[in-house]
């Protein structure tokens, strides 16, 4: 939030943005309404880590604008890009579960990207103040991981899909 900005602004705001974000239809007006007393608006420049890997996840960031690429150390230890994730998408959502967990990647912003964020500590302030608000936003973001792993999946199966064609074309041979 800016300097200049009071409170009252800061929250017109933060609903405005929960208004048009894809991440938050599922809520009504007043979920919203309690949901931004505990988000922040977060801005990275390009080249800003969201998620630093090796580090405690402590947020979890629902962009609004940008874009980020989530990049991860392959077995050899070379970094390869996973993931690009904009408007609608949803990374470090590790925050929202009750262990600490240390990030496995880095989510670094491609552009200037913008988020809404809810702190680990607070989303625990609202699971014991409004917890069936808490409740929504966690089914969200099961349904979301859910999703992840259809896609990531139907990847894997592609992927092995083509070495067995290119195993059994060269046992041909």
């Amino acid at each position: 939030m800016s300097a200049g900005m009071n409170l009252e602004e800061g929250k017109l705001s933060k609903i405005e943005l929960l208004e048009s974000a894809p991440h938050f239809s599922f809520l009504n007006f007043g979920d919203k309404n309690v949901l931004v007393v505990y988000m922040t608006i977060e801005e990275f420049l390009p080249g800003d880590p969201l998620i630093h890997e090796g580090e405690i996840q402590d947020k979890t960031h629902f962009i609004f604008e940008g874009k980020a690429e989530v990049v991860k150390a392959s077995a050899e230890g070379e970094r390869v890009s996973i993931a690009k994730v904009g408007r609608g998408d949803i990374v470090g959502e590790a925050a929202l579960q009750p262990n600490l967990i240390q990030s496995t990647v880095v989510v670094r912003a491609l552009d200037k990207t913008k988020t809404l964020c809810l702190p680990r500590n607070a989303f625990e302030e609202m699971m014991i103040d409004t917890p069936q608000t808490a409740f929504k936003l966690l089914f969200d973001v099961i349904r979301l991981l859910r999703r992840r792993l259809n896609e990531t999946s139907n990847k894997f199966a592609d992927h092995v899909g083509d070495i067995i064609v290119d195993d059994s074309q060269q046992d041909e041979q």
